[in-house]
């Protein structure tokens, strides 16, 4: 390792670079050889692994609370809406809280909830999914150190490396570190909204005993 934080150019750190720059895949003994594992100059730092532990724990928060989001809109109490929404993915999620966004808006004419609770849950969904676009590439990708500020990452596409990058990508300790301020700062907003949405409770479904505690 250099000063500057780059790989010394070993013959360790010359086959790393070979899949990056032509595309072949590093092998051992005929296994395909993960990345991270190719080189000990590979394997990302403490601070890059971290990071990327970070992204992924703050990511499960916002799935959860996700779903909390939609028992709301939909008018059921949590509990029982994890039947539906353990079993469907964020994109699911998320395209079912804009149908009912747009259903308050439209057929309830904000009685449930008001306008300015409906515009911030459609600016927060909005930040979900770019959240989840980059949250999907750390979490897929086989990842290893460039330097130690700068990870590498590819999901290794199949065929001839398109011109545009697709499949590859580069992260930065700063860009990571930004990306999960953002992710803390979602989670934040989604908590915030929560507080501030009616909730079903589970003894609303239920009818009030006598006063005898007999049916």
């Amino acid at each position: 390792m250099t000063g500057s934080g780059q790989i010394r150019p070993t013959a360790d750190s010359q086959r790393l670079n070979a899949p990056i720059n032509s595309g072949f895949t590093n092998l051992y003994q005929g296994i395909f050889m993960p990345l991270s594992h190719a080189s000990r100059f590979s394997e990302p730092t403490e601070q890059q692994y971290a990071s990327i532990g970070r992204a992924v724990v703050e990511w499960a928060n916002v799935e959860r609370l996700l779903g909390m989001l939609l028992s709301r809109l939909l008018a059921t109490p949590d509990f029982l809406a994890r039947t539906y929404t353990a079993s469907i993915n964020a994109v699911h999620m998320q395209k079912a809280v804009v149908e009912a966004v747009k259903i308050h808006a439209h057929r309830y004419g904000y009685r449930l909830i008001s306008k300015e609770c409906l515009d911030e849950i459609t600016e927060i969904n909005k930040g979900v999914t770019s959240l989840r676009e980059k949250r999907n590439k750390i979490a897929h990708y086989c990842w290893s150190r460039e330097t130690d500020e700068v990870m590498f990452g590819t999901s290794f596409p199949s065929g001839i490396p398109p011109k545009n990058g697709s499949g590859y990508a580069t992260l930065t300790d700063e860009e990571l570190s930004k990306l999960n301020s953002e992710a803390h700062v979602l989670v934040e907003r989604l908590l915030t909204l929560l507080s501030e949405l009616p909730e079903i409770s589970e003894e609303s479904l239920f009818p009030p005993r006598s006063d005898t505690g007999l049916d």
